[in-house]
């Protein structure tokens, strides 16, 4: 999973130490930006680069492979290559759209994921750059911090809809961990506030996990 990418894998009781190797870490990191895993810092622009250059080179493949069949099919696409061409421009036509999906939205600012990492309290995973898709709705959230029994998101985009926000993170939670409290804010003040103000919480692990697996599957 892309858990904390950037600030540690979860935070504890060495939270400047935590940090501290955070900052180490970032630089390098960065570089290798074309690998950045769901919920890591600086998804979003690198998914966006990533679909776009899928979607050229499975578009240039699917070209050449056509014109290949019509040179030597007499200038006919009935024939097997021209199959293989379509083949090709299926997983591109994916990628140009969450591409599109995406477009809009941009990586959280770095200074406002610095902070989070300083704020975060112990036993608690941070995720970052999150558009999610409901059959109604695009939404996103700048950042979610996750554990202690608490789900707390920063929505990114004024004018949405938080409260069917909340209730569809609430209903998915639910399903894989009892008794958890989702919240989602606006406003980086209350986020930092929420987030560096839950106290430690004995959990069970094994359902821990499993809320944290099914909110990076909702990430496009």
């Amino acid at each position: 999973m892309g858990q904390n990418a950037l600030c540690g894998r979860k935070n504890g009781s060495g939270r400047s130490a935590g940090n501290v190797r955070y900052a180490q870490e970032q630089n390098k990191r960065m570089r290798d930006s074309m690998k950045k895993k769901r919920g890591d810092f600086g998804y979003i622009r690198a998914k966006k680069r990533n679909s776009l250059i899928k979607t050229g080179i499975m578009a240039l493949l699917g070209i050449i492979v056509f014109i290949i069949g019509l040179l030597l099919n007499h200038m006919s696409n009935q024939n097997l290559f021209t199959v293989i061409a379509v083949l090709f421009v299926l997983p591109g036509a994916k990628s140009l759209v969450a591409f599109i999906v995406l477009f809009p939205y941009q990586t959280t600012s770095k200074e406002l994921y610095e902070k989070a990492c300083g704020k975060l309290a112990e036993g608690m995973t941070l995720y970052s750059d999150m558009v999610i898709t409901s059959s109604e709705k695009v939404m996103h959230l700048e950042l979610l911090a996750v554990g202690n029994g608490q789900v707390i998101g920063l929505a990114g985009r004024k004018n949405q809809d938080l409260s069917y926000l909340r209730k569809y993170l609430r209903d998915g939670v639910l399903n894989w961990g009892t008794d958890y409290k989702v919240k989602v804010v606006e406003g980086e003040k209350n986020f930092l506030a929420d987030i560096s103000g839950v106290k430690r919480l004995e959990v069970n692990q094994e359902e821990e996990e499993k809320v944290k697996s099914y909110l990076t599957s909702l990430i496009v």
